[in-house]
């Protein structure tokens, strides 16, 4: 079987069937096409639009998709597995400590060693941090340098 154009008159009965809440495998029918051309079909011709992004609008004409002007934004993925994919960066807590030393940054454990790292607590000049704190602050002395932020087991998800 040939590739069979759409004509005028078949985007206007997909377009009638579609707002009368047919499904695709009926409107299909009603066209003599495969479930699959009219599934695409329906969105190639705006009949069906996409689900809206965030923040996008997205222009739709009657017969042709345009193309928005609008940047995507890529939105990252903060589960695990993305984020071992993604970055190489993970490290050991202690791992951060000696760049924070590298730093000048000096700092004393203040806890038990046998507590959980989220429970310790560090002394760095007069304030008291606990260890997310401390990788926050190694984090931006890291992004000011253009290089890639730490990620630590346990506290950076």
């Amino acid at each position: 079987m040939g590739i069979q154009e759409w004509s005028a008159t078949d985007i206007e009965n997909a377009r009638s069937y579609f707002l009368e809440g047919l499904a695709i495998k009926r409107i299909a029918k009603e066209l003599g096409r495969t479930t699959t051309a009219t599934n695409k079909a329906l969105s190639r011709f705006g009949i069906r639009f996409e689900k809206p992004r965030k923040n996008f609008s997205e222009s739709h004409s009657t017969y042709k998709k345009e193309k928005s002007l609008t940047p995507v934004a890529i939105v990252p993925s903060f589960e695990r597995y993305a984020l071992q994919k993604e970055f190489e960066n993970w490290v050991s807590f202690w791992q951060v400590c000696q760049y924070l030393s590298s730093q000048n940054i000096c700092l004393y454990e203040l806890s038990a060693p046998n507590i959980d790292l989220k429970c310790r607590q560090f002394k760095v000049g007069t304030k008291t941090l606990n260890a997310g704190q401390l990788l926050v602050i190694a984090n931006k002395r890291r992004i000011e340098e253009n290089l890639k932020a730490f990620f630590v087991k346990g506290l950076s998800w």
